[in-house]
């Protein structure tokens, strides 16, 4: 099940022959307050709603993807994983991390999946993401059980600044260099965890005014995502809404020689099989 923000109302979603349909989840003002209730939720809408009963709902309509709103407004924690795709490791010519490296972004660089971003410099790049939604959360969540604590997943864009990000050499300023604003949009929907039978087959692709600059497997990342929330999960608590950037693909502007970064009226396009597509354009 699809689960999005539309007209300020969180909504059910379908894909039906390449169109959203959606019906508004009149119990609950937002989805952060369904994540809060994430457990209940599940049991009263989830274990029995089909995309067919969204789709022939009485109140049912069309929507529009351009309205598509930001769909988790205020989450409290967005960890975030560098280095985690062996190629994107070769380009940036990295050893391969023996742990995950985590680092945090701030919340004011959220967006929605129409986004729009003014450049903080010459050096803006570009990165794709499969984002984890955490459901249930916790702390010291084991591999096993990690799946357990997860509402769903998202599409993500981690644009960074990278004359910011690597101002001081090796010491690099992951935080602040993809924290600007409109850096981090998400969306453009929550997919449940229960709805997706095969997330690793699954293809991360960024195009740059429909130049495909990036495509990859998620199965290529290096700590998967059961591994990734295990670890995060040991050190500090996770609570329902957190998002959970993955890290990026090979094919990043940084990585080519010679270098490209974006420039005023490019747009970036960022898809998942099966959980969609967000844009941003720059200003």
């Amino acid at each position: 099940m699809k689960i999005g923000m539309y007209e300020g109302k969180p909504t059910f979603i379908t894909v039906h022959n390449d169109q959203l349909w959606g019906t508004a989840i009149a119990t609950y003002r937002n989805i952060d307050e369904i994540l809060a209730d994430w457990i209940s939720f599940q049991e009263s809408f989830l274990l029995n709603l089909t995309d067919e009963d969204v789709l022939n709902d009485d109140n049912a309509k069309l929507l529009d993807p351009e309205k598509l709103e930001l769909p988790i407004q205020h989450p409290r924690q967005l960890p975030a994983i560098g280095f985690n795709y062996k190629d994107h490791m070769k380009e940036m010519d990295i050893t391969l991390p023996k742990k995950p490296n985590v680092f945090n972004k701030f919340i004011s660089s959220l967006a929605g999946p129409n986004n729009q971003i003014n450049l903080s410099s010459d050096t803006v790049d570009w990165e794709s993401e499969l984002v984890i939604v955490i459901g249930r959360g916790g702390r010291n969540i084991s591999r096993e059980d990690a799946e357990d604590a997860i509402a769903g997943f998202m599409v993500g864009q981690d644009l960074s600044d990278r004359n910011l990000q690597s101002i001081d050499g090796p010491s690099t300023q992951f935080t602040l260099a993809k924290s600007f604003k409109n850096y981090s949009p998400v969306g453009p929907y929550l997919t449940t965890m229960g709805s997706i039978t095969d997330l690793d087959s699954q293809s991360v692709v960024t195009k740059v005014n429909d130049e495909t600059v990036q495509d990859a497997k998620i199965e290529q990342m290096i700590f998967d995502v059961q591994t990734l929330i295990a670890h995060i999960s040991s050190v500090i608590e996770l609570y329902p809404g957190d998002l959970i950037f993955t890290g990026t693909p090979s094919g990043t502007g940084v990585g080519r020689d010679p270098q490209v970064f974006l420039k005023h009226g490019d747009v970036v396009e960022s898809t998942i099989d099966g959980l969609g597509t967000i844009t941003t354009k720059v200003n």
